[in-house]
């Protein structure tokens, strides 16, 4: 039990809220456009040119529940407007120059951007301050500042990328690429030292920067009153020179650029780009330092090219276009080399895209290529050109050549073959295959073509021979051999290993392996092999096992004979005799070699070899046996013959496919396909021929490889640029672990996931000294212990190093060079003193005569005439001069030729003006006044005028400054302007009234003027009323009246409440809030006497929001506390009654008793000695604190605890009843999910209950709910929601979930068998249902009969037949039996058509074979009226033309057509065709020749 209950804080429900975000944004694409129809088609653009917007809209199927818009922007017409054709805003505004504006009409020129309403038409009258609203939009498309590309749509500024994108974020970067990296250009930076000896005009120019064409954000400041001269060169050659001597803007070599010139500093910016080369020269009488900046591009870029011609005119085809690195000044063409020297320029990836997707229509038809006259070293072929027309059938005709004149004809001959013919190419002789005497040498001769390959096809009669003769110059001493070189062992090896090796290919082929080694190490053996059928996929490039009967019938042989030379002599024989021994053969000839037909054709066409089969048989029989059974030096030799020798029929041949792009993801193969017809293998003669003459479809030319995921790995961006130019700075970039997919698409994994040590994220860069630089040293101590000081510090020369070290250098090398700051002020803490730092003069001047100048006081508030000049003083003690400062209306004020600042720190205004109207506030310091300044009986001022204010300004800045003008209230005088002898004085309740509104003026930061009908002496007039905010009398804003009783060190309290307090707390805060307008000023009273606040106060402190705060509360601070809100409208005053109570010391004993029983003071659970078994208990902190447990048990009874009140042995006690038998009814029965309260009754010292009122004078204890009931609850059936029905429609099924749970103790489910809930009854887990909506056919009314026609007077008619629900949505479930005709035949007078065919015209020529042409058209019957052709397709159309006057003109030379003179004027006479149709002209033309 403690005297005192703490509140209990509400927890934020954070939690529920982000997992509901999650839910939101996880939702898929699909979900959200559930319930929507297809998107409509896109509107025509807003704007032609200049970017507009179109808008695309969908409808809901569902009513008013679809999640989404139903409404969608894209950009559109992104190309830019014409020069002339002027700005679109401007457009919009000068619509309504014809339209009264209050009465008049004005020209209307686009207002100044407003960022709260960019999408408004403002539009101000050109040469007038009027700007008006025109209208609430502008027009879709239109720009929302002249300086970005984003534009307002239905009213709303949407952001446009520089890729004319909504929504795209693609800006440009430093180099004016859009969506770029930066890569095209370098950042140039630095500084120019300029030494002058002689100051001259013309000699005194120094060069000290040279800008590339093209360059971005320059940036120049030279210090010093010298002068800048910008020399522009156009590429062209043309020099431009023009000299900087005053601020502006300038236009050079076709680039703007701004100037700015002060009296030590000139400053040159553009953001470019250049069109010119500048060359910046410098002009003066003293060194100075130049420091520049600008983004330089790179010469030489990479470029697309353009796309490369469609591989077909049409049909369907493809084009690739490249990249060339060219130099960005003369725009031309260079290799390669140049762009790879920057490592920023990375070449573009060729791109590949279809083309003429039209299929073919008519024109001239081009036959095939005849063959090649030669197969190499260059000839000729030709083909045949027709001229044909497709009739209306699809059918195409060959017609007259006249009628294709519309383009040119294809040419008829060209060049084939020109590459130069096989050759034969020998090899290095071999060694000599003897060590002594004579012997033979051997050389490889390949017949190789122009592609460098091994090839057939070269003059068999040319070939070098491949062996000779060869002497080694040493005597031999072995006998002769019997066998020829040639088939010795080494040598025969040699000729089996040049043997042809075979591979595998796309098409099944038996591959063999090496032979096996002999079986025999002398004398003759046999060899053997192994042969697969295999194939090449060249997908993945390996080959693969197949059955033999893929590969045919021509299977390579298994097994060979081999000789492994001679074997030693027998024992015991003599050379004689072993040379004429009698060979096994000649004794006894059983077995011989025949042949027996020959192997089928290699190929079957173009000149194949078929091979005489040679078997060993046997001469009784005629068997074939084994070929080890015959003599094989007696084998008979190879016997060939050609076969096929026909040309092959024109076929595709493939080159093999390059090698994948990626070895992951997915990759491409390309490869080379011709139509090439093979005329003899032998000779490797193949002709290329048309692609028309291959009919099997054409091989892919591309196709996809390597699509697997790739593993994991890094991947990083581009180096960022260095964060310093020089002195050694730091690069950074990203480094992502992502895994490309076989999809093309990238997959973001995490660190761990990739192997290998991740790449560098940083690396050092210029590593360059940089240039010597002023630099300050540490700052010395404040010139002062409190206020505002200076401090100093040493000029240093300092030189960043490559490693980043700054060395200290002489002086003189940084002389001339611009200096950092040497002084700064420092503010210590406030200083004790009482007086003010700035002397302010509470006055308010009113000017009553004309007079050229004033000199009036910081601190007051002045009428004056216009053109009037005003010399505002700001006197300050103790503060230097230079330091003040002057802000008018929230703005810094500068010095400039309106507005100057003096040595002095005084403000001169020449000639006010309504534009000088105004607060004007000097500044020195902490300290600060404020001087307001209106103008009297001008007409140019502005009614109503408000005074501008920064986000700085606020109420809180402004209550300090209007705090300090409203306590000289009492001091505020008025003086007239000029002062006179005469005693010329202002009414007392002018005065008054005038006083009043000037201070209120301080208040709300905007000047009011004020009305009046009285006269003043010298006075003409005086400004109407200004209309202002309206002024509300101050009100304290009270909460809900309490009593504050509380132990803790920090309190809150409101004004209003009453407070209980001990001397524990340390602070007090007493809020009073108040509002009002003006903004009501707060003060503070304590038992009726102010009370006066100071900052350093240790006690009371008046905080900045108008709180009263009171530091270690003690019984001296006991009280009535009063709150006073005071403005120009009047004031309200609320108060709090603080009571103040001593607590005892710490170090005293606490001793409790309960019912009069002392009770002991112990740290464990302990029961209440007593009759009966008590309530348990313990006490904590040190006695001072009883805990008593109260569940189920009788806790009732007086509790006492007492102390003494330090060494005077007083004693303090305080007592409480409680009642344990006063509780709620228990929220839940069991489960430990109930909770109850107990009930508070107010009680006298013997435990009476007594009414409530008795009790108001303490605060009512707080009670917290208690779990009960804490025990298991009974098994019972627990049901989920049903289902949905099985049905959308008819009869169905729902379903739910029955189970048997049950509630524990400690309030957690636990699911049990259904046995435990057998005593109840089981709930239905199934249920019928019934739905009646049903979707069904849906049809709309018949259209126009004004379908295709079918006959003279019926064509169709069409109508909609849907299936669709009641509630609109679609479905696919209607019966398609029942389904309704969609198509009818109707009557339609519109198909009454028939062709009318013309006269014929007169035949072209006059004898020979002509044609003649006639006019048909499409006529209505009803009508007469002509009409397109396609409304009669349906009829049979008569013939247009036909042949002509066949009569023979005989042999007579003479042109049978009218159109010689074209083919004269074509040169076409060379042909037989039109040299006998024009025999007369084209003889002519010859004999003239």
């Amino acid at each position: 039990i403690v005297c005192m209950n703490r509140a209990q804080l509400n927890e934020p429900l954070f939690i529920s809220s982000l997992k509901y975000t999650a839910s939101r944004t996880t939702r898929s694409d699909e979900d959200r456009d559930m319930g929507w129809d297809a998107w409509g088609p896109w509107s025509d653009c807003s704007r032609t040119c200049g970017g507009g917007a179109s808008y695309s809209l969908r409808r809901c199927l569902n009513g008013e529940s679809c999640e989404g818009k139903n409404i969608r922007y894209r950009t559109c017409s992104n190309s830019d407007c014409p020069v002339d054709s002027g700005d679109f805003r401007a457009q919009q505004c000068s619509a309504h120059n014809d339209i009264k504006y209050q009465g008049a009409t004005y020209e209307w020129i686009p207002g100044p951007y407003d960022p709260l309403a960019p999408c408004a038409l403002q539009c101000q009258a050109k040469d007038r301050s009027l700007t008006v609203e025109l209208a609430p939009k502008v027009l879709d498309g239109t720009r929302c500042r002249e300086d970005a590309f984003d534009m307002c749509i239905n009213g709303v500024c949407q952001e446009v990328g520089c890729d004319r994108q909504l929504d795209s974020g693609a800006k440009e970067d430093n180099c004016g690429v859009c969506d770029g990296d930066g890569s095209t250009c370098q950042l140039v930076r630095g500084q120019a030292l300029i030494y002058f000896s002689t100051f001259s005009l013309s000699a005194a120019l120094n060069t000290i920067l040279e800008v590339p064409v093209g360059s971005r954000f320059l940036r120049l400041s030279a210090k010093g009153p010298d002068f800048i001269v910008i020399e522009a060169v156009s590429l062209q050659g043309r020099r431009e020179e023009t000299s900087l001597m005053s601020t502006g803007s300038y236009v050079i070599g076709n680039t703007s650029l701004d100037f700015q010139r002060g009296t030590d500093r000139q400053t040159l910016r553009t953001s470019g780009p250049l069109h010119s080369d500048y060359i910046v020269k410098y002009g003066g009488p003293k060194d100075t330092v130049v420091q520049f900046l600008f983004y330089q591009p790179i010469r030489y870029q990479w470029r697309e090219t353009d796309f490369f011609p469609c591989s077909v005119t049409c049909g369907g085809g493809y084009q690739l276009n490249s990249a060339e690195c060219y130099d960005i000044r003369s725009n031309q063409t260079l290799p390669e080399h140049h762009c790879k020297s920057y490592p920023e320029n990375t070449k573009p990836t060729p791109k590949l895209k279809e083309c003429n997707m039209d299929p073919c229509k008519d024109g001239w038809e081009q036959g095939p290529w005849t063959q090649c006259s030669v197969s190499c070293g260059g000839g000729w072929q030709e083909r045949s050109v027709m001229c044909v027309e497709e009739d209306s059938q699809g059918q195409f005709s060959q017609v007259e050549e006249w009628k294709c004149t519309h383009s040119p004809q294809p040419v008829t001959r060209q060049t084939c073959n020109t590459f130069s013919c096989p050759q034969w190419v020998a090899m290095e002789w071999s060694q000599c295959t003897v060590t002594c005497g004579r012997g033979l040498r051997y050389r490889v001769v390949l017949c190789i073509d122009h592609r460098g390959q091994h090839i057939g096809g070269c003059e068999t009669s040319l070939k070098p021979h491949v062996k000779e003769d060869c002497l080694v110059p040493v005597a031999c001493h072995k006998p002769r051999e019997s066998l020829p070189v040639e088939a010795k062992f080494p040598w025969l090896k040699q000729a089996q290993e040049l043997e042809e090796h075979h591979t595998a290919t796309e098409e099944p082929t038996f591959v063999p392996g090496p032979w096996s080694p002999c079986s025999t190490t002398c004398g003759v053996g046999r060899q053997t092999r192994e042969v697969k059928c295999q194939v090449l996929l060249s997908f993945t490039q390996t080959e693969v096992d197949l059955p033999e009967e893929e590969c045919g019938k021509d299977k390579p042989l298994l097994e060979r004979l081999c000789n492994q030379g001679p074997c030693n002599q027998l024992p015991g024989s003599s050379l004689d005799l072993q040379d004429h021994l009698v060979p096994f053969s000649d004794v006894e000839e059983l077995f011989i070699w025949d042949y027996r037909g020959f192997t089928s054709c290699s190929v079957s066409c173009a000149g194949g070899k078929q091979t005489a089969i040679v078997r060993c048989v046997n001469q009784k029989t005629g068997e074939e046996v084994e070929d080890s059974l015959c003599d094989s030096s007696n084998r008979p030799l190879i016997m060939i013959r050609i076969c096929n020798p026909e040309p092959c029929p024109p076929s595709w041949e493939v080159t093999a496919w390059t090698s994948c792009s990626a070895s992951c993801g997915v990759g491409i193969q390309t490869r080379s396909v011709f139509c090439m017809r093979s005329l003899s293998i032998e000779q490797q003669d193949i002709l290329s021929v048309p692609e028309e003459e291959c009919r099997e479809f054409k091989p892919a030319i591309l196709q996809p490889c390597n699509q697997v995921d790739c593993p994991p790995a890094w991947e990083t961006e581009p180096w960022q640029l260095c964060s310093q130019t020089c002195g050694g700075g730091v690069q950074l970039r990203k480094v992502y672990c992502k895994q490309l997919l076989s999809t093309g698409a990238y997959r973001r994994l995490g660190d761990g996931t990739c192997s290998g040590p991740k790449p560098a994220v940083s690396r050092s860069c210029s590593n360059s000294d940089c240039l010597p630089s002023w630099a300050g040293g540490e700052w010395g101590k404040c010139s002062v212990t409190c206020g505002l000081g200076i401090q100093r510090r040493e000029q240093l020369c300092r030189q960043l190093t490559s490693d980043g070290q700054q060395m200290t250098l002489d002086k003189g090398v940084c002389s001339g060079l611009p200096s950092p700051p040497l002084v700064r002020t420092c503010r210590m803490i406030a200083c004790p003193s009482k007086k003010h730092t700035l002397i302010a003069a509470h006055h308010i001047y009113i000017q009553t005569q004309k007079k050229k100048r004033f000199h009036l006081t910081i601190g007051g508030h002045a009428y004056l005439l216009p053109n009037t000049s005003l010399i505002i003083k700001c006197p300050v003690r103790r503060f230097p001069k230079m330091f003040i400062r002057w802000i008018k209306d929230g703005r810094p004020v500068a010095s400039s030729k309106h507005l100057t600042i003096t040595k002095s720190g005084s403000l001169k205004i020449p000639f006010v003006s309504a534009d000088d109207v105004g607060v004007y506030r000097c500044v020195a310091g902490p300290a600060y006044e404020i001087f307001t300044l209106q103008l009297i009986g001008s007409e140019n001022q502005s009614t109503g005028r408000r005074l501008p204010s920064t986000p700085r300004s606020t109420w809180e800045e402004r209550k300090p400054t209007c705090y300090t003008h409203n306590i000289h209230l009492d001091g505020v005088s008025v003086s007239l302007l000029p002062p006179s002898g005469h005693n010329v004085s202002l009414q007392p309740r002018l005065r008054e009234k005038l006083i009043n509104i000037t201070l209120d003026s301080c208040f709300t930061w905007c000047l009011m003027s004020f009305s009046t009908t009285d006269s003043l002496h010298n006075w003409s007039e005086l400004v109407s009323a200004l209309g202002g905010a309206a002024v509300h009398r101050p009100r304290i804003i009270r909460q809900q009246q309490k009593r504050t009783m509380s132990v803790q060190e920090s309190v809150d309290v409101n004004i209003g409440d009453s407070a209980l307090l001990t001397n524990t707390t340390q602070s007090l805060t007493i809020r009073c809030p108040a509002e009002g307008f003006p903004p009501p000023v707060i003060s503070w009273s304590k038992d009726g006497a102010p009370l006066k606040t100071r900052p350093l106060d240790s006690g009371v402190v008046s905080l900045p929001s108008g709180s009263l705060r009171i530091k270690n509360v003690s019984p001296q601070n006991q009280g009535v506390y009063s709150c006073t809100a005071t403005n120009a409208a009047g004031k309200s005053t609320v108060s709090t009654d603080l009571q103040v109570y001593m607590v005892p010391d710490h170090k005293q004993s606490v001793y409790w008793d309960y019912n009069n029983q002392t009770l002991k003071e112990v740290s464990r659970p302990t029961h209440i000695q007593g009759p009966g078994l008590g309530p348990q208990y313990k006490m904590l902190v040190g006695g001072r604190v009883l805990e008593v447990y109260t569940l189920r048990v009788n806790f009732s009874g007086r509790y006492q605890c007492q102390t003494f009140i330090n060494s005077t042995r007083e004693t303090l006690l305080a007592w409480i009843y409680e009642h344990s038998n006063d509780w709620t009814t228990c929220s839940a029965s069991c489960g430990n999910r109930g909770t109850w309260l107990r009930r508070l009754d107010c009680v006298t010292p013997d435990g009476k209950i007594v009414p409530t009122t008795k009790c108001q004078h303490i605060q009512k204890p707080v009670t917290s709910a208690v779990p009960c009931n804490r025990q298991d609850c009974p098994p019972r059936w627990l049901v989920s929601d049903w289902s949905k029905c099985s049905t959308s429609c008819g009869s169905g099924w729902k379903q739910r979930q029955v189970s048997c749970q049950q509630l524990d103790a400690r309030g957690a489910e636990k699911n049990l068998t259904a046995a435990s809930c057998e005593r109840m009854s089981r709930p239905a887990d199934t249920e019928q249902c019934s739905a009646n909506n049903c979707p069904s056919w849906v049809i709309s009314p018949w259209g126009k009969c004004s379908g295709r026609c079918l006959g003279p007077t019926t064509t169709v008619q069409r109508r909609s037949v849907t299936c669709q629900h009641t509630n609109g949505s679609l479905y696919t479930d209607c019966d398609i039996r029942h389904r309704p005709v969609s198509l009818r035949n109707c009557s339609s007078d519109l198909c009454d058509v028939e062709w009318r065919s013309g006269s014929w015209r007169a035949c072209t020529v006059v004898c020979g074979s002509g044609f003649q042409s006639r006019r048909v058209d499409c006529i209505h019957r009803g009508s007469g009226r002509t009409l397109a052709d396609q409304h009669c397709a349906w009829l049979h159309r008569p013939s247009t033309w036909q042949h002509c006057n066949t009569i023979s003109c005989g042999n007579e030379c003479k042109d049978t057509t009218q159109y010689c003179g074209v083919v004269k004027r074509l040169k076409l006479c060379h042909l037989d065709t039109y040299k006998h149709r024009c025999c007369e002209s084209c003889t002519r033309d010859a004999v003239a020749t």
